[in-house]
């Protein structure tokens, strides 16, 4: 902590007196470093490598720039005149969606590369990343950007109600979201050490940073608002309903196989006679109920393979009977045949001797 203190402080010297710090990128730098360092704290929660966050930055971290800057310059292409200004991250402009994005397609390649459970890895990252969020919104505080509607009433002229701009007040949306996002980091990090549901994690973040944008949208001045060209619908709610609908179309999943798993353990305490009283006594009991159909699928399976193999061996059979058949055949017709030479040579030996 003295560390961070005394950097930012050689910072804001610097910011005064040689040239201007970007504190949007330091602050976003500083949500990087503490994500990696929580998130090596709650692998353990999914059983997870410790140190598999070090093995995700490589390919979160530059993805989710990359992610970020794409859907940005997308959404606004008026503002560049060719590829090297769209490139120009460090002149700002960034999309908080794009880069979820970018660092969920980059966590999924480094999974698939280190052989892990994506969603687990998900789960354990979903906290952090909405902690991120909050300590990056403070960025938009430093550039004095991405803040609300004008403040006409004296009395909420305050912060942080409001927040000064150029002389004007101004709904201090930043410091909503801020507030709003760690909210949701204390209750996903209560979910993740409380539930071992793969993918409940994930789904919330989904819904909670979706609804929460989907509103705090309608908040923003209008020169902040992305609108989708030939529309009235800004990119942004658009984006917020999505994601929200994702997350709920994922938790009601998640649900339904919770229920199922229930009915489940309905079914094995009536066969068992009630004797189903504990989590414990369920987990063993759905491990042999999927033990027992594991067991018949595989007795099935069995079962197909016996029976073909006999079908071969009943054609292999038949077939070596019809050539058994074919040669008693073939043997009695040269029998036969030799008979008739034998009688017939007899009978040309006794006419000779007459």
């Amino acid at each position: 902590m003295a560390i961070f203190a005394a950097v930012v402080i050689v910072l804001v010297i610097v910011d005064l007196l040689l040239f201007r710090v970007s504190w949007y990128g330091f602050l976003i730098g500083c949500a990087f470093l503490l994500a990696v360092v929580i998130a090596c704290e709650l692998m353990p929660e999914r059983g997870l490598r410790k140190d598999l966050p070090y093995d995700l930055i490589w390919w979160i971290f530059p993805l989710s720039i990359i992610g970020a800057r794409i859907a940005f310059v997308v959404n606004n292409l008026d503002l560049y005149n060719n590829f090297w200004e769209m490139c120009a991250v460090w002149n700002g402009g960034l999309s908080i969606y794009g880069g979820v994005i970018g660092g969920a397609i980059g966590l999924v390649i480094c999974c698939a590369i280190k052989k892990v459970d994506p969603i687990k890895a998900m789960d354990c990252v979903a906290p952090v990343l909405i902690l991120g969020q909050a300590i990056g919104r403070w960025g938009n505080f430093a550039n004095m950007e991405v803040y609300g509607w004008e403040i006409t009433n004296d009395a909420l002229k305050w912060f942080p109600f409001g927040v000064k701009v150029n002389g004007t007040w101004h709904l201090a949306n930043f410091f909503y979201e801020s507030v709003l996002d760690l909210a949701g980091f204390f209750m996903l990090l209560y979910l993740l050490r409380k539930t071992k549901k793969k993918g409940l994690v994930t789904c919330s973040y989904l819904c909670y940073y979706g609804f929460i944008r989907f509103f705090l949208e309608d908040l923003r001045d209008p020169q902040f608002i992305m609108i989708i060209p030939g529309t009235n619908i800004a990119w942004s709610k658009l984006t917020s309903l999505i994601t929200f609908l994702i997350g709920a179309i994922g938790l009601i999943t998640i649900l339904i196989i919770t229920l199922v798993n229930k009915k489940k353990l309905e079914t094995a305490n009536i066969l068992n006679g009630g004797t189903i009283e504990s989590k414990a006594d369920f987990v063993k009991t759905e491990t042999e109920l999927n033990e027992s159909e594991k067991t018949k699928t595989e007795n099935k399976n069995d079962l197909t393979k016996h029976n073909k193999k006999q079908k071969n061996n009943d054609a292999h059979t038949k077939s070596k009977n019809e050539q058994n058949k074919q040669e008693v055949i073939k043997t009695e017709s040269d029998n036969e045949s030799d008979n008739l030479e034998n009688t017939e040579n007899k009978e040309n030996k006794n006419k000779t001797e007459n």
